[in-house]
């Protein structure tokens, strides 16, 4: 496999010698020139493509923000109600129930 000519990137994990495989997709994105200067210099720096300079620095971001936070029940901005039973056969609340309790049943 040639990373530059099949669309996946592979690497062999560290932490479990397996091969992985990801796919990548394309991106366009407008970055300040200061920003991107830097990037760029870093890159040849390091010895790396800007695009996988990139890719790492998004899996950092990603590693550390990328989990979403649980919302408390209070912090909604909807009462949140817990409890009651299932409903009964034929008392379920579909779309046809619901227009049928709005509007009649049409008949």
């Amino acid at each position: 496999m040639d990373p530059e000519t099949e669309p996946y990137t592979w690497l062999v994990s560290q932490q479990t010698g397996l091969l992985v495989i990801f796919e990548q997709m394309k991106m366009t994105f407008d970055l300040p020139a200061d920003i991107a200067q830097r990037l760029r210099v870093l890159a040849a720096e390091e010895g790396i493509k800007l695009k996988d300079l990139m890719a790492e620095a998004c899996r950092q971001f990603l590693t550390h923000h990328g989990k979403p936070q649980k919302r408390k029940a209070g912090k909604l901005p909807f009462p949140l109600f817990k409890g009651g039973h299932p409903a009964k056969p034929g008392e379920e609340l579909t779309p046809e129930r619901v227009a049928e309790i709005l509007w009649g049943s049409g008949q």
